[in-house]
């Protein structure tokens, strides 16, 4: 028979192999984003961009550790893409210049900038607008996404001119996935704070 000390050292090694095995383990997370809700929810919401939403949002750290809540996150994230669009607008302006450099081929050019240009506003008035009408900047976002649409009009404008620039289709895919971004993050708001 047991004596009382070897029942307590079984005990005391039973409750200690099953709270060690219960416990999660230390090592790393093999998932390819580490685990944030918020943005995981948000990016979530914007389909085919999932991938891309978290490379970007996950890049940012306004976005990927400071984002408490969905207002923090709008108003990381709306920041972060109406700076990074006005810049890539810029950038777009000079490739496009480079790249269409026949008198012809303007067209395209200005297809281009001005789709360009409207979305970088309109994502630019939404993240102004943010903490004075959730509503607002909803709106604007959603002007900004309707707008996304409208870059089949810019790719088909240079397939036509015979442009083909894998950087500015890289633009114009990160500008569609901004804009669906920031609908994702105005969307979720509460009308009102």
């Amino acid at each position: 028979m047991a004596s009382l000390n070897d029942l307590m050292i079984l005990t005391t090694l039973f409750l200690s192999l099953s709270l060690n095995s219960a416990s999660p383990s230390v090592s790393p997370n093999p998932k390819k984003f580490p685990t944030n809700n918020l943005l995981e929810t948000t990016c979530k919401k914007t389909g085919e961009f999932y991938t891309l939403c978290m490379e970007i949002l996950e890049s940012n750290p306004e976005t990927s550790s400071a984002a408490s809540n969905s207002l923090d996150l709008a108003e990381a994230t709306l920041k972060f893409v109406a700076v990074e669009t006005q810049i890539a607008s810029k950038k777009l302006r000079v490739l496009l210049k480079r790249k269409i450099t026949q008198h012809g081929l303007s067209k395209a050019f200005e297809i281009c900038v001005d789709w360009y240009d409207r979305a970088a506003g309109q994502l630019n008035t939404s993240s102004k607008e943010l903490k004075e009408d959730p509503a607002s900047a909803n709106y604007d976002a959603a002007l900004a996404l309707a707008d996304s649409h409208e870059s089949a009009d810019c790719e088909n404008a240079l397939a036509s001119a015979g442009v083909h620039v894998p950087e500015i289709e890289a633009m114009i895919k990160r500008l569609r996935c901004f804009c669906t971004i920031a609908h994702a993050v105005t969307v979720a708001l509460p009308q009102e704070y």
